[in-house]
């Protein structure tokens, strides 16, 4: 645990700045020299616009609601027989039902 304490500390020192002077150098600027740039006149063209023309695409029978046959295709896990873990829909104990806690309870029928 020290040595972890230890070299965090040399990271600290590592990264903090470096006191070197500041040593100012100046530097020549270049003096701006406007160019002038010959710019093409502006020509208004008028694009004739091409007419609307509505095409209807055709429509698949998926479109139109038309079903595909359902195709048995093979289950490659292992097969699982469906399994009651408890009776599902109302039952009458006593003209009484069972709630998902299994207490008996009015049927609301």
């Amino acid at each position: 645990m020290h040595a972890i304490v230890v070299l965090c500390f040399v990271a600290m020192a590592n990264a903090a700045p470096q006191l070197v002077p500041y040593l100012h150098q100046e530097i020549a600027a270049e003096p701006y020299v406007h160019q002038e740039i010959a710019a093409e006149p502006y020509i208004h063209e008028e694009i004739e616009a091409e007419p609307y023309i509505h095409i209807e695409p055709a429509l698949t029978a998926e479109a139109l609601g038309v079903a595909a046959p359902v195709v048995a295709t093979g289950y490659a896990g292992a097969p699982i027989a469906p399994v009651a873990a408890y009776p599902t829909g109302a039952i009458a104990v006593a003209g009484l039902c069972r709630n998902n806690l299994g207490a008996a309870v009015p049927c609301a029928l």
